[in-house]
C-alpha cells in the first residue's frame, strides 16, 4: 500500500478533528425552529413550586394574581372583591410582546414563560399579559370600556 501524500492526511487529519468538535459541541445539524404562530400552554410541576406560589386559579401564582386583582381595582374604582378572576392559566408566549404587540415597538425574539389572566369588573373585562418576572401589563384592546 502506498502511503498518503502529507497534503491529503493533513486534511484528512483536520477533518476529523473538525469532526470531533462538531459532536461534542453539538453542532451536528441546525435543531427544528419552534412554531411561532401562537402562544402555547406550559404545565410547571406543582412539587417545583415553592408553598408560597402554589398556584390558585388554575396556574397563576397568587401572589401575581393578588397584584393584578388590586390593580384592576384601581383602574376600576370596584373594590377587590368585586373583581372576578374569568381566566388564569400559564402560558408561553411567542415573544416579548406577550402576545400584544404595539405599534413601532421592538421586541424579543424569544420563547417567554409568563401567564394570561382576564378579569372583570363592572366596566367589563381586563387583559393582563405576565412576564417570567412576574412584573404584568394591561392589553389595551380588552380595558373595561374599551
Amino acid at each position: 500500500m502506498k502511503p498518503l501524500p502529507r497534503t491529503l492526511a493533513a486534511l484528512l487529519g483536520m477533518a476529523v478533528v473538525l469532526g470531533a468538535c462538531a459532536v461534542q459541541t453539538g453542532n451536528v445539524s441546525p435543531s427544528p425552529e419552534p412554531s411561532l404562530s401562537r402562544p402555547t400552554r406550559s404545565e410547571p410541576p406543582l412539587a417545583t413550586l415553592p408553598a408560597s406560589e402554589a398556584p390558585i386559579m388554575g396556574e397563576v401564582p397568587a401572589d401575581i394574581l393578588d397584584n393584578i386583582i388590586a390593580d384592576a381595582s384601581s383602574r376600576t374604582g370596584v373594590d377587590a372583591g368585586g373583581i372576578e378572576v374569568v381566566q388564569a392559566e400559564a402560558i408561553t408566549w411567542t415573544d416579548g410582546s406577550l402576545g400584544c404587540p404595539e405599534p413601532g415597538m421592538l421586541y424579543t425574539q424569544a420563547l417567554v414563560d409568563g401567564y394570561h389572566v382576564i378579569v372583570a369588573a363592572v366596566d367589563g373585562e381586563i387583559d393582563y399579559r405576565v412576564g417570567a418576572g412576574g412584573g404584568f401589563r394591561v392589553c389595551e384592546g380588552r380595558q373595561p370600556g374599551g
